[in-house]
């Protein structure tokens, strides 16, 4: 068992964050040289959880990426991507940045999601659980009969926690998710609190508030059948896609060059997590990163985790022959994705 230490994290959840084109959209510059198409709508409304999987939108953010693409995007703080789906649906949101089981669920209950571009996939120290100093919980096996705090119900949290639990043996049904609805930033202190006895947490949260806490690492998700899944995204609904097809290109070229700076400067990307997220320089000196995908959506990656869902009662077995073909995850990818 690792241990690290913790502080409480003096993040607020839903925060806004706007960042206007440097090159304005109504002249339709670019940076780069090459002046983009005409864009349907300019304005992009992203909604991402506070997390270093999505260093990748920060980087293009700080950098100026989506100004060169001429557009006008604002960033809106969510606590789950399972709180933003309705949202989209009613169009009050463009594109979201997060996990992708929530899109999984949503797309196999008739909704129509289109993924537009990776994220992340998992890699040590990005996902863990942990407990408190005090805890007697020392082993995953420990977890039997108790409360574990996630995120989101029925979220990526819910689906590496069952696997991890499974691997060593233990039913999943035999701990209780517990939904901490303002999210990772508040999650610490609640679980000093006593509110659940092991929680959910990713990066930064791992690392911040050290002489608060002294929260140890239980597991380190990263491991096993689960090594390098895949677990944010970019998404769309279609019809947003459909209705927006070059904002929606000239989004993912900022975002593949802003996924390309998150592998390759990580001073670019920890100055823009510190930037955004309000991160002292400590915290994003020695957070650790996941890695960032470039390129077309890969089906078979993504097809991992819709499995692992309908595997572990998150997806209903009359979905099990669209899972066992593929054609739940394809019915989300199109042309360029």
């Amino acid at each position: 068992m690792n241990t690290r230490k913790f502080r409480a994290a003096p993040l607020i959840a839903a925060v806004t964050v706007s960042m206007v084109a440097g090159c304005s959209a109504a002249s339709g510059g670019s940076a780069g040289g090459s002046l983009p198409s005409k864009l349907e709508s300019p304005q992009v409304t992203v909604a991402a959880l506070p997390a270093a999987d999505l260093a990748g939108l920060y980087a293009a953010l700080s950098q100026g990426l989506f100004a060169q693409q001429g557009l006008n995007v604002t960033i809106e703080k969510i606590s789950s991507s399972a709180a933003v789906v309705a949202a989209q649906l009613r169009g009050q949101v463009d594109i979201a940045a997060g996990a992708y089981v929530a899109y999984i669920s949503a797309q196999a209950a008739g909704a129509r999601f289109r993924i537009l571009a990776e994220a992340s996939t998992l890699q040590p120290h990005t996902r863990v659980l942990v407990t408190n100093a005090a805890s007697p919980i020392t082993t995953v096996a420990d977890l039997a009969g108790k409360k574990i705090g996630v995120n989101g119900t029925r979220s990526i949290g819910t689906l590496l926690i069952s696997a991890l639990l499974q691997e060593d043996g233990i039913s999943p049904t035999k701990v209780k998710f517990v939904t901490d609805k303002q999210g990772f930033p508040a999650m610490p202190g609640h679980l000093q609190e006593g509110d659940y006895d092991a929680a959910f947490l990713s990066e930064p949260y791992l690392t911040l508030a050290e002489e608060d806490y002294g929260d140890q690492v239980l597991a380190d998700f990263d491991q096993g059948s689960l090594s390098d899944l895949p677990i944010d995204g970019y998404i769309a609904t279609q019809a947003w896609v459909q209705k927006h097809p070059k904002t929606a290109a000239a989004f993912v070229r900022a975002i593949e060059e802003g996924q390309t700076l998150a592998n390759t400067d990580g001073s670019v990307v920890r100055a823009a997590l510190g930037k955004y997220d309000n991160l002292p320089p400590w915290v994003t000196a020695v957070m650790a990163l996941p890695q960032f995908p470039t390129g077309p959506v890969v089906a078979k990656r993504i097809q991992r985790e819709a499995v692992d869902m309908l595997d572990f009662g998150m997806l209903s077995t009359q979905y099990a022959t669209e899972v066992e073909r593929g054609t739940l995850v394809a019915s989300m990818l199109g042309p360029g994705s």
